[in-house]
């Protein structure tokens, strides 16, 4: 399999490319979001959307996969915009967040010590099983012993 940096796009404008690119990505979400009911668990549509996209792009190396890229690419680039919504929902909620901001206070801070505690222990688990597997002996430094 070739590797998706060895293809050159040169046939495709560059908005053409972009354009693409997100035609992929709200295929996979829109097919995603169909088949996130048929599921026997219930699954967001986008999370289901996401694992036929990342299949997608591990099954294709072309074309797709390279326009899905660039696409994606831009997307991360310009991320803090699509924190202006939520930036803009709590500014106009401030009223009922500041009744709440005890709770409010309160959640975050035990959520936030809850995930670090879960970070920490799952690293530690998942370290703790490469620490107990045998290594090999190093050589002394200078090759001498």
């Amino acid at each position: 399999m070739r590797r998706i940096s060895g293809f050159r796009t040169r046939g495709f404008a560059p908005a053409a490319r972009l354009a693409a690119g997100f035609a992929v990505v709200l295929v996979c979400l829109a097919a995603g979001g169909a088949v996130a009911p048929l599921l026997p668990v219930r699954l967001p549509g986008a999370l289901v959307g996401m694992v036929m996209l990342a299949a997608l792009l591990a099954a294709h190396r072309g074309r797709v996969a390279v326009a899905a890229g660039e696409a994606g690419a831009l997307l991360l680039r310009r991320y803090a915009l699509f924190f202006v919504p939520a930036g803009v929902g709590v500014m106009t909620g401030a009223g009922a967040l500041r009744a709440d901001w005890p709770a409010v206070v309160a959640a975050l801070l035990v959520s936030s010590l809850l995930a670090l505690a879960v970070t920490g222990l799952t690293m530690r688990l998942l370290l703790g099983s490469r620490a107990s597997a045998p290594r090999a002996a190093l050589p002394a430094a200078g090759g001498h012993e």
